[in-house]
């Protein structure tokens, strides 16, 4: 789910920015680029992968938390490597989706095992 759910919905995107931008198609000239657009996508389609047998053999909580944790490994690698420092109300979202995920796993980890109640 996890794999289908991400791709179906970068394909109609990108499509539409490509018909908003009146922009055209093209790949990179260098076969270095090449190499390196393919290879990235591949690493992305195993990453997800993994993640979807990670969260069909274990609890969900931890997975999607660790998951939402990129988005603080991204904000570290663009300043470290492009110098470039996010905006405040990036730094915003992304406080707020790492601690909506915090909150999510918490709820999920300790008070769904102590409160099971019996019929």
């Amino acid at each position: 789910a996890v794999v289908s759910t991400q791709s179906t919905g970068a394909v109609p995107d990108g499509i539409i920015y490509q018909v908003a931008a009146n922009d055209t198609f093209c790949l990179p000239s260098c076969h270095t680029d090449r190499i390196v657009l393919v290879l990235g996508g591949l690493a992305l389609f195993l990453a997800l992968i993994v993640l979807n047998r990670g969260l069909t053999l274990e609890k969900s909580g931890p997975g999607v938390l660790i998951r939402n944790c990129d988005i603080v490994f991204a904000y570290a690698m663009q300043i470290v490597f492009f110098g470039s420092i996010p905006d405040v109300l990036s730094v915003f979202g992304a406080i707020l989706v790492i601690s909506s995920a915090v909150i999510v796993t918490v709820n999920k980890l300790f008070f769904e095992q102590c409160c099971v109640y019996e019929i």
